[in-house]
């Protein structure tokens, strides 16, 4: 292939991720506290539904998606099928979320109902797309751009949330429910765009040939192989309580400014700016630096910075402090911009010649852990918030999500990619000539 179209193609490859950036932003941001706060629902429920997401991840949907990927192919393509269908399936299902919550507090069964089947296909579209995206990047990226595609992606989508924040925080101001409704009805349309231009003519067709060096595993196999292997089981552990760690407390951090510093829905908009320009800068240079650093280092360095930057965030609200509070969030994004790339690339990198199945696995640990921080965390906030004063409620949320990142920075330096690469060949080979006779 030509230079120039390759790099070309890593670059398209890359702004991927902005399509989902937008849309995960006012998910978990502006819907999440109109919903919770505005609309007066409980945070449980909307954990739960926002969480459904995740749930079809552990139904099984990101191994199904990632093996079909391995070994079928429309057209000529393994990979681009799954990515921009997923996409169309979550823009879609996206853009009717609102109107739909709007409708709970006139009939709330019927709208709860009809937002549990919404947010169904949006979580499967959301995983088949996103599965398949990583392991196109896996395909195509090789070893040495891997961790480079995998920071700027990511970055890019760290970006595209700050800046869909600010435009919501600005468009917000004089809330009201037609406006949000709008607001994610563009975003659907414009993340549709940018998905469809990034990834069309990335994947060469007719690249299921030269996969079809390995042998095709049927969806029971490859639970067999995963089940035989202690390291692929260690490791998504691993996978799962460093994603918790990294994300559990989206859903919460929001609603914690409310509670405790008696924020408003401008001003508590505004905090991903803070966190994520911090993120943003971090994850680049990280992605970039990674190499020379180690993965597991820059996984560790990001825990470490990470905690002390929820710790900032218990004394700002202990003090009622805004300033501590903003320097809390900043500690948190350059500790977050660490650990989420080291995890990132270590995540990718363990595939053992199987992108699309390894990846699904991972990925799955990975939604089961926000799945846990949305539902768990919101029915938590629930129960705290009306056992303790505000400031009590949250530290002890706050110190969850420590104790995670404590055990993930305990468990990083078991795991190797040679080892782990030997025993899936070995468990591999043991299942096949069981198969066999």
């Amino acid at each position: 292939m030509n230079k120039a179209l390759y790099y070309f193609n890593l670059a398209r490859l890359s702004l991927f991720q902005i399509s989902f950036g937008i849309i995960y932003a006012i998910l978990t941001d502006t819907l999440n506290r109109v919903m919770t706060i505005e609309l007066g629902i409980a945070a449980f429920i909307v954990g739960g539904l926002i969480g459904i997401r995740e749930l079809m991840a552990f139904l099984g949907v990101k191994i199904w998606a990632g093996n079909l990927s391995d070994k079928t192919h429309w057209f000529g393509y393994r990979r681009t099928p799954f990515v921009l269908g997923g996409l169309l399936l979550s823009a879609v299902s996206f853009a009717l979320i609102a109107p739909v919550a709007f409708k709970m507090q006139e009939r709330f069964w019927a709208s709860l109902l009809q937002l549990v089947v919404i947010f169904t296909v949006f979580g499967i579209g959301y995983h088949a797309s996103l599965t398949t995206y990583y392991a196109l990047i896996a395909d195509y990226a090789g070893e040495k751009n891997l961790s480079k595609v995998a920071a700027v992606s990511w970055c890019l989508m760290v970006l595209t949330g700050i800046f869909t924040a600010v435009a919501m925080s600005n468009y917000l101001k004089d809330f009201t429910n037609e406006k949000l409704a709008t607001a994610m009805t563009m975003a659907s349309l414009v993340a549709l765009a940018i998905g469809f231009l990034t990834i069309v003519g990335v994947e060469r067709r007719g690249e299921l040939a030269e996969a079809k060096r390995d042998e095709s595993l049927t969806f029971w196999q490859s639970l067999q192989l995963i089940n035989a292997s202690p390291i692929t089981k260690a490791f998504a552990f691993y996978i799962f309580i460093s994603i918790f760690a990294d994300f559990g407390h989206e859903l919460i951090m929001e609603p914690f400014g409310a509670d405790v510093l008696g924020l408003t829905v401008s001003e508590t908009t505004k905090f991903r700016q803070y966190l994520g320009s911090a993120q943003l800068l971090f994850m680049l240079l990280t992605g970039f630096f990674i190499n020379r650093v180690g993965v597991k280092n820059a996984v560790i360095a990001g825990n470490t910075i990470a905690t002390f930057g929820f710790l900032t965030l218990i004394a700002a609200g202990l003090w009622q402090n805004a300033q501590t509070l903003y320097g809390g969030l900043v500690t948190i994004g350059v500790g977050l911009g660490m650990c989420t790339i080291g995890n990132i690339v270590f995540m990718i990198s363990m595939h053992a010649g199987r992108s699309g199945l390894y990846l699904g696995l991972w990925g799955t640990a990975q939604s089961v852990a926000m799945f846990s921080g949305d539902v768990g965390m919101g029915a938590l906030r629930d129960a705290m918030i009306h056992a303790f004063p505000p400031i009590v409620a949250y530290g002890l949320l706050f110190a969850l999500v420590i104790l995670a990142f404590t055990i993930s920075s305990l468990m990083a330096p078991r795991f190797s990619i040679e080892k782990f690469e030997e025993e899936s060949r070995v468990s591999l080979e043991k299942m096949l000539a069981v198969a066999g006779d």
